[in-house]
């Protein structure tokens, strides 16, 4: 007598894919998806930028931001902050060579266009949008507060150094602002190009706006307007 046995096929079941695991420890994954989200931010601009992209630029699972940040605006946010705690430092480094008020001033602006140039979608970012402006991220409402408090203090110490010429202080503060942010806009929105002026950066050009004597080139020729350009 014998029998007979089935041949049947014995599946191993499969094993689950390994989770992703990340080699940062929780503070510098933040940092790294804050650093991620800006080279987003500034190569492909800000439709782009999502918690999701960033995860995948810094090699982390797509839920790894949410230990750090609720939402994109949570982000973009602590960008903005980011942005401009350095602002402010780039403005204090660049009035710490100058002595005399007025110089000072200028320093503060010619910082200002030089960062905004540097870092447009971040600029972008850090003034463009009304929820930032109206922010309840009190990170970001004192690194916001800090970087202008700097142009104030600027132009406070122009007017304690002329006691007879003292204009409205809160008017010159916003004249003074709206015409390095007025200038770094245009340029980073391609509306004008420092060379059309005879200047070789967005900084040369704010330099000779302000009329500081590092306007001049090194041939000791002032930078003059190298064709005419029509507004609209």
């Amino acid at each position: 007598m014998s029998i007979k046995v089935k041949n049947t096929r014995i599946t191993r079941p499969e094993r689950a894919a390994p989770k992703k695991t990340s080699n940062y420890h929780h503070g510098a994954l933040r940092d790294a998806l804050i650093h991620a989200a800006r080279e987003i931010l500034e190569s492909q601009g800000y439709e782009a930028l999502t918690l999701r992209a960033a995860a995948r630029r810094v090699g982390v699972s797509q839920a790894a931001p949410y230990n750090h940040f609720a939402d994109k605006a949570a982000l973009l946010g602590a960008i903005a902050a980011q942005g401009f705690s350095e602002f402010a430092a780039a403005m204090r480094q660049e009035m710490d060579a100058a002595v005399e008020p007025q110089a000072r001033l200028n320093a503060a602006g010619i910082a200002y266009v030089a960062f905004a140039t540097s870092n447009p979608g971040l600029f972008k970012l850090m003034f463009g949008s009304r929820a930032h402006q109206a922010s309840a991220d009190p990170e970001l409402d004192a690194a916001r507060t800090s970087a202008y408090e700097v142009l104030r203090e600027a132009v406070h110490s122009v007017h304690v150094s002329q006691p007879r010429h003292v204009p409205d202080e809160p008017l010159e503060s916003l004249r003074s602002w709206a015409l390095v942010h007025g200038l770094a806009t245009m340029i980073n929105e391609g509306t004008i190009a420092p060379g059309i002026y005879g200047a070789s950066s967005a900084r040369e050009l704010i330099t000779a706006v302000l009329g500081s004597p590092q306007a001049e080139k090194k041939n000791n020729r002032p930078i003059v307007p190298s064709k005419e350009r029509k507004m609209g």
